[in-house]
């Protein structure tokens, strides 16, 4: 039986280091898209009081590949082969920031799922992807890397990923590491917003994994912090960026 870290008052932010505090719990059964479950609150968020990054400890000890199972590509993502189109748009968002040929470009799908952005990229659009996550995919699997190695790209997505992260910092470090000296990190999540959103967003689901939930001013902290030199918004929307780095 999963033991759930207990209700504190305050914790340590995951994303600037600063005090967060508790904002409000959820049944741990709450997945994302479905309506709260009947019964007591176990899993309780916290929010930081400096970047407004909201975040939950409670699966931070388990073994998070057994989340991603069958029964959460059948019955909890409801697009079984992946957002293909909308990382597509990433990469298109990257490229305003690198402007070359992009079948040129070296591109990784941190976080790639199902493998269909793989798949897709490389036998429709002839582009040189790779894709990576915690278990294999299901499709593109000769283009799956388990182990990155030393190796770096031009444009890293992830799609819908970076939500599920029990530790973002070091998984954003790890992304950075892998780019080339100039490279560029694009991603989509639905952005928190501390002031028009609660218990009741839909986007929660600790039970579905969704345990790190990003603000505006939190990713803005992140890009600071990690020495980001340009960056571009999806009609101004801060759950959809794309980042670029030099060395």
């Amino acid at each position: 039986m999963l033991q759930l870290p207990i209700k504190r008052d305050n914790t340590t932010c995951k994303l600037c280091g600063s005090k967060a505090t508790v904002q409000f719990g959820l049944p741990y059964s709450k997945k994302t898209g479905h309506p709260i479950p009947n019964e007591p609150d176990d899993c309780w968020y916290y929010q930081c009081d400096n970047c407004s990054f909201l975040f939950t400890d409670a699966i931070d000890n388990q073994d998070h590949s057994t989340i991603y199972d069958e029964t959460y590509w059948e019955n909890q993502d409801p697009d079984w082969y992946g957002r293909v189109t909308e990382t597509f748009r990433l990469v298109a968002l990257s490229n305003e920031l690198l402007n070359i040929r992009l079948d040129k470009a070296e591109i990784l799908d941190f976080g790639c799922g199902i493998g269909g952005f793989v798949e897709m990229g490389r036998k429709s659009l002839n582009l040189n992807v790779w894709g990576t996550d915690i278990i294999p995919p299901k499709v593109g699997k000769e283009w799956y890397l388990p182990d990155l190695g030393d190796r770096k790209f031009d444009i890293i997505t992830s799609c819908e990923v970076i939500e599920h992260l029990p530790d973002p910092r070091k998984i954003f470090n790890i992304v950075r590491a892998h780019l080339k000296p100039r490279g560029v990190f694009a991603f989509q999540t639905a952005q928190w917003d501390p002031n028009g959103l609660d218990r009741e967003w839909w986007y929660l689901g600790p039970n579905n994994g969704h345990i790190s939930l990003y603000s505006a001013d939190g990713l803005t902290h992140v890009f600071n912090d990690m020495g980001g030199v340009g960056r571009r918004l999806w009609n101004d929307y801060a759950g959809v960026q794309a980042w670029l780095f030099m060395d």
